[in-house]
């Protein structure tokens, strides 16, 4: 059976860029599929994707009720139409928030059939996975999910020339690492085998680790770059139990690397016939990355109070080597 036909990041993004009002461009940043496919565009094959919904972080978490609201009504005045593909509509003021449904959009005389499906930054201290948060359309409530690892995802995120930002693949990849240090064992229903959700989104770290180190012989030095300056808007006390929570998150994996490399060829590895040893090499070449990270960060610290309040780099860590061959 064949698949969705593929469509090409760049066009979405100048798309959804152009039925977001300017002013709130910089409340968003795109995540997932559609932000891998365009970091990864030099990459062969790597440029489309075969996934239909574009997901649009909104931020900061303050605002984005928000913006949930505005962007929704404004985008339901320009003919765009919702999408409910689990077949939850619209709730009232009795429907708790955590029953109201994500609010996803169809843009009017589209023949492909993508979407866009809003999310918010978590609040600062979210512990839980998953939180909703209650917002207003002229069709009824909807829930704005945030997830509590997604302010590391978006760190950073680059400026498009379509005047979107999107994630950067490191510090998404970090983000699913931290969140499954507990893996997250519920089932996929519209996967092959029902996965768990923790394999589909640790094995999705270990494809763009893969990815980018097709793409830049660099790739290592950005990552651990990357991640201390996403990390470093963390108290340096809390900062040893992320890595080894990040750490705990690949290392659950191990057992399940067939599986998650089966999942993984069918996103964002489906163009490339990576084999699940070459899967497994990057397994182990990112759990050994992680741990050079670790210990860079505890040095770098260690040098910083060495130094005093006045020593060391103002930001607290080195900037990653450019390397002019990737896009940004």
């Amino acid at each position: 059976m064949n698949g969705p036909s593929p469509l090409d990041a760049g066009h979405l993004l100048a798309r959804v860029a152009g039925h977001i009002p300017e002013s709130l461009r910089g409340n968003v940043v795109v995540i997932g599929s559609i932000a891998t496919a365009w970091a990864f565009r030099d990459v062969s094959g790597t440029h489309a994707v075969a996934t239909k919904d574009i997901d649009l972080l909104l931020r900061p978490a303050v605002d984005a009720i928000a913006t949930a609201e505005t962007l929704g009504e404004d985008l339901l005045d320009l003919g765009w139409r919702p999408h409910y593909p689990n077949g939850l509509l619209p709730g009232d003021a009795d429907t708790p928030e955590d029953r109201l449904p994500a609010l996803r959009l169809r843009p009017p005389d589209e023949a492909d059939g993508w979407f866009v499906e809003l999310l918010a930054e978590p609040a600062a201290g979210q512990a839980t996975r998953k939180h909703w948060r209650r917002f207003h359309t002229p069709l009824g409530d909807f829930g704005l999910p945030s997830f509590r690892y997604m302010r590391v995802a978006v760190h950073g995120a680059d400026t498009t020339e379509f005047g979107l930002r999107v994630a950067r693949p490191a510090n998404m990849a970090l983000a699913h690492l931290l969140e499954h240090a507990e893996p997250d064992r519920t089932p996929i229903s519209n996967l092959p085998g029902n996965p768990p959700r923790f394999v589909k989104d640790t094995g999705r770290a270990l494809a763009l680790w893969w990815l980018a180190q097709e793409q830049s012989p660099l790739a290592a030095e950005r990552w651990q770059g990357e991640w201390r300056q996403a990390l470093d808007t963390v108290p340096a006390g809390d900062r040893p139990a992320l890595w080894r929570a990040a750490s705990d998150g690949l290392a659950h994996i191990r057992h399940a690397l067939r599986e998650a490399h089966a999942v993984a060829r069918l996103g964002v590895l489906a163009p490339h016939g990576t084999t699940l040893e070459a899967f497994a090499r990057a397994h182990a070449s990112l759990q050994a990355l992680l741990a050079r990270a670790e210990q860079a960060d505890a040095a770098q610290a260690r040098s910083q109070a060495d130094a005093g309040p006045n020593g060391g780099h103002a930001n607290g860590y080195d900037p990653p080597p450019t390397d002019p061959a990737a896009p940004r």
